[in-house]
């Protein structure tokens, strides 16, 4: 029997021994499957970061290309703002001269028409006196007509006797 107990002994060790290489296999394969899985999820976090870093670059080239352009459009309206109040100031300037020319005619106007005025006034004067000069020496030739009228009659009486 102690050839059996021996028997059995050495079966439970080689089942034993079995078992040992049975579980160091599946420690070895989870070991490899844990490294594998390891690898896995290094290649997926590099894949994760690069796709962050991707994405962060996009965004940040996102960022410097709208600042670009926000600068960009700054300038055309600080530039279309200037421009705007050159021609404003351009079409006031315009305008006062245009106001000055406007005043300038007018007082000219107001001038010549004075001028006119006193010329036309003169003018009417004149006339006036000239007609009355006229007049004047109507009356008196009528005055002489008449003296030399009466001068005459006296005379042709005298001569006809009467």
């Amino acid at each position: 029997m102690e050839s059996e107990g021996l028997r059995l002994a050495q079966a439970e060790i080689l089942e034993l021994r079995e078992t040992i290489a049975n579980i160091r296999h599946e420690a070895e394969q989870t070991a490899a499957d844990r490294q594998h899985t390891i690898q896995q999820i290094v290649a997926m976090r590099e894949v994760l970061e690069q796709a962050h870093a991707d994405k962060q670059a996009g965004l940040q080239q996102v960022m410097a290309d709208a600042g670009d352009e926000i600068g960009q459009l700054k300038a055309t309206v600080h530039a279309m703002r200037e421009e705007m109040e050159q021609i404003q100031f351009e079409k006031q300037r315009a305008i006062q001269q245009a106001m000055a020319d406007s005043s300038d005619e007018v007082a000219q106007l107001k001038a010549t028409i004075r001028g006119l005025r006193d010329e036309m006034e003169a003018t009417t004067i004149r006339h006036r006196e000239e007609i009355q000069g006229m007049k004047a020496a109507v009356r008196d030739e009528q005055q002489q007509l008449h003296e030399t009228i009466a001068a005459l009659r006296e005379e042709l009486e005298k001569r006809n006797g009467r």
